[in-house]
């Protein structure tokens, strides 16, 4: 990288400030008129989605796979759980904006590969996410494809079912 000492640090924070003071309210707008086109009541907030994540890495063997479907996004059709063999991102940056987030569908498993001639294994982490769950009384229901949080819905969690969609 060339240029002077601390050029890059001076560019990244301009972007930061752009992206708060101009690009995340105009976003925030659309997502609240979407929200409010669709009849949507908003189940999280930046302080619930961070102690999520944090919770995530402090207390689960490994951080689970999930999909996140945004308030603003074309619906995706939902992938097979049963094919899992990677770690999810929890990290802030992979989320991120926050304030979109409909909802994530989280499988707290795994397939980890143990030799060419051995069945892979599959490691299992849902105890321990549902109590982290209850733990931070998240908006969620569960069902055989995963857990599902809820940022944005139609009603309370509670009443709710999941997409009705098949895995692809």
């Amino acid at each position: 990288m060339t240029g002077k000492p601390g050029e890059f640090e001076a560019a990244r924070a301009i972007r930061r400030e752009q992206y708060l003071t101009v690009e995340l309210p105009k976003l925030r707008a659309r997502v609240r008129a979407e929200v409010e086109r669709r009849g949507l009541a908003s189940f999280m907030n930046r302080t619930r989605w961070e102690a999520l994540c944090a919770a995530v890495y402090a207390e689960l063997p490994f951080p689970p796979p999930f999909q996140l479907q945004s308030v603003l996004g074309e619906r995706e059709s939902l992938w097979d759980s049963d094919e899992v063999d990677y770690w999810g991102d929890w990290s802030g940056e992979s989320l991120e904006p926050l304030v979109s987030i409909e909802w994530l569908r989280v499988v707290p498993r795994y397939r980890k590969h143990v030799g060419m001639l051995v069945p892979d294994e599959v490691v299992d982490a849902s105890d321990q996410f549902r109590a982290l769950l209850v733990r931070l009384a998240a908006p969620c229901r569960e069902d055989d494809r995963g857990f599902w949080i809820y940022g944005y819905a139609s009603a309370d969690p509670a009443t709710l079912t999941p997409p009705v969609e098949t895995p692809t």
